[in-house]
């Protein structure tokens, strides 16, 4: 598959945009993951720099953001404390 990256290609396999925020960190990430791939197996540097790669790779860091955007969202509502005290099952 000889693909060039292209954002479109990342929207198409998402089945949605991202925001452009999310983006840029996906894609921040996947060019540091990239480049350390490369280090580590030059002989595979053509595949690393291939475009169809670089989509699998930012399809997957977007999801992997936003399961950890959204763990990290629970946990602090987990640390919240309403006025009037935490309330659990055993307060209902």
């Amino acid at each position: 598959m000889k693909e060039e990256y292209s954002r479109k290609a990342v929207f198409d396999m998402l089945g949605q945009d991202v925001p452009e925020n999310e983006m840029q960190r996906a894609e921040s990430y996947a060019d540091l993951k990239l480049k350390r791939a490369e280090e580590m197996q030059p002989e595979n540097a053509e595949t690393y720099r291939s475009g169809w790669y670089r989509i699998l790779l930012v399809v997957d860091l977007v999801k992997q953001l936003a399961f950890q955007d959204f763990t990290l969202a629970l946990c602090e509502l987990q640390n919240y404390e309403p006025k009037g005290g935490r309330q659990t099952n055993a307060n209902t």
